[in-house]
């Protein structure tokens, strides 16, 4: 565990208080303006993470005509969300050991050269090998804000700050379509990786100077143990057999139903090689005990176990909203990608703003079960209104739509993070997220493929059955940003319109689900109060 020092303020976990581990303080004045800056560069930071899930869509046709590269669409999302998901368990592991400020500022290293090699990328798998390596660093990144976070805030404070980073991913949403189309419509896509190289140098240059961290505890832990002992303590084991478990899965659902059909001996091996991987997985992390990258006696935490779940359904609409409701303003209403970007601000703004706002109500009262709860339900009533969205649906309804879900989902999104802080001790809190920031990226990373395959299945069934003399590898290569091209009459095209209304409806009911399950889920967290978990560890 890290000794934490903010501009002369030193922070130590609850079980080392005491009269002689108190440091002065500074001025309050001195000591905010430092935690704003240090707060705002891991804002900064979860920010790019955010924006580089979401900018990407609609840049992926232009990507794919340079590279003539079609058949390779898919890897260019799960490349980056596969490394980001499957490493969250290992980087809540590093940050327990090794010395946060810097792995955070190697993390961001790492992302930016990600981003360099995506935007001089001569050709399609130098691309994909720049997301993989992207996702690597984003990893890095998520872990480090929440673990520097828990580690110089105050328990009740938390839920306010984490409810920040969370808003950032609502907050790129709006924004991200909306840059990445501008780029591609104007043939500077590259532009959407070149963007990160100013921000990121930003983050390392605030932390660098700001962020004042002493490896003590974990120094001290590892001290007398060998480079051997070290990296046996790390689970190089577990952490690679879920990296192997996520590829296989991310790739049965890719492939499956689209390039192959879900009975290929391809995806059933696929698939089975998850399942076995899995197994696996658990068994190695039941023999790693407390070294484990999961341990077990963490999952075993009824509001870590239902957590998990909890964030794996309730990220699957954050991140499948994000690239299907540009694509039903669009390729549906006709609306350019600029105004697709706008329309959707309702939703993507209304999430930060009740985030921010849940946030300061549960560091105030303390109770944020009842948010999660509450929001949840608030969301599928949302979800619900959502798949009513039709060709002739006036702009004060979505609008409206996009309202409630906001609403529901920023009350609720953020505070399972602070179940983490809440039911853990100090020193397993960075484990806690890592456990919590992988199943939400996970669930996000399976929704897009899910979402997609529902998204061309009905798209290719309408086509056909509406529009037989239309090819339907035409259509799909055209994009959704080019149906017009594709369209010789105005029925033809009113006709594509219906079916890309009925391809986003059937994932918008998929969304809706989704939803409604992490309702139940919802209902396996502990009732808590953060405030007074915090009176009982400073006693």
């Amino acid at each position: 565990m890290d000794h934490i020092e903010l501009d002369g303020f030193t922070s130590v976990p609850p079980e080392h208080h005491s009269a002689t581990t108190r440091t002065p303080k500074p001025s309050a004045e001195t000591s905010s303006k430092v935690l704003f800056i240090v707060i705002g560069s891991l804002y900064l930071g979860t920010f790019l993470v955010a924006l580089d899930t979401t900018i990407i869509g609609t840049a992926i046709p232009a990507i794919t005509t340079e590279f003539q590269a079609l058949d390779e669409i898919a890897w260019y999302g799960s490349g980056y969300l596969l490394t980001l998901t499957a490493l969250q368990p290992a980087l809540g592991k590093l940050y327990k050991v090794l010395n946060t400020k810097l792995l955070y500022l190697v993390s961001i290293a790492i992302f930016e050269a990600g981003s360099i090699l995506c935007a001089a990328s001569p050709s399609s798998p130098v691309f994909i090998v720049g997301r993989a390596v992207a996702g690597c660093g984003a990893a890095g990144i998520m872990q480090g804000s929440y673990a520097i976070v828990t580690k110089t805030v105050p328990l009740s404070k938390r839920p306010f700050y984490f409810g920040l980073f969370v808003s950032a991913f609502g907050l790129t949403i709006g924004i991200g379509p909306v840059m990445g189309g501008a780029f591609a419509d104007r043939g500077i896509w590259r532009w959407c990786f070149w963007i990160n190289l100013p921000l990121g140098a930003m983050v390392m240059l605030m932390v660098t100077v700001f962020l004042k961290l002493k490896s003590v505890d974990a120094a001290r832990e590892t001290s007398n143990l060998s480079a051997k002992q070290v990296f046996f303590r790390l689970d190089p084991g577990g952490s690679a057999l879920i990296i192997a478990c996520a590829v296989c899965l991310l790739m049965a659902m890719q492939w499956g139903g689209q390039s192959l059909p879900w009975s290929s001996p391809t995806i059933i091996s696929l698939l089975a090689a998850f399942v076995f991987l899995l197994l696996l997985f658990l068994v190695v992390e039941w023999r790693m005990g407390n070294d484990a990258a999961v341990p077990f006696r963490i999952l075993r935490q009824r509001s870590i176990a239902f957590g998990a779940v909890y964030l794996f359904l309730f990220s699957m609409p954050n991140f499948s909203y994000g690239m299907y409701v540009p694509i039903f303003f669009q390729a549906a209403k006709g609306f350019s990608a600029l105004r697709s970007g706008i329309e959707i601000l309702s939703l993507a703004l209304t999430q930060i703003a009740v985030v921010v706002m849940t946030g300061t109500l549960v560091s105030k009262y303390g109770y944020y079960t009842p948010f999660i709860i509450g929001g949840t339900a608030v969301s599928v009533i949302g979800s619900g209104l959502i798949t009513l969205m039709d060709l002739e649906t006036p702009h004060a309804s979505w609008v409206g739509y996009f309202l409630i879900c906001g609403i529901g989902t920023g009350a609720a999104i953020n505070l399972p993070y602070t179940a983490v802080s809440t039911v853990l001790v100090e020193v397993d809190m960075v484990t806690g997220n890592a456990i919590m920031q992988f199943a939400f990226q996970l669930g996000g990373a399976v929704s897009l493929c899910i979402s997609q395959a529902i998204f061309l299945n009905r798209l290719t069934s309408d086509v056909k059955a509406s529009l037989p003399g239309v090819s339907v590898a035409e259509v799909v290569h055209a994009g959704a940003y080019n149906i017009p091209a594709m369209a010789p009459s105005s029925v033809t095209l009113h006709m594509l319109r219906v079916s890309y209304r009925n391809s986003t409806r059937d994932v918008f009911m998929y969304l809706l689900v989704a939803t409604g399950l992490a309702l139940f889920a919802s209902f396996g967290f502990e009732h808590m109060n953060v405030k007074e978990v915090e009176e009982e560890r400073k006693g």
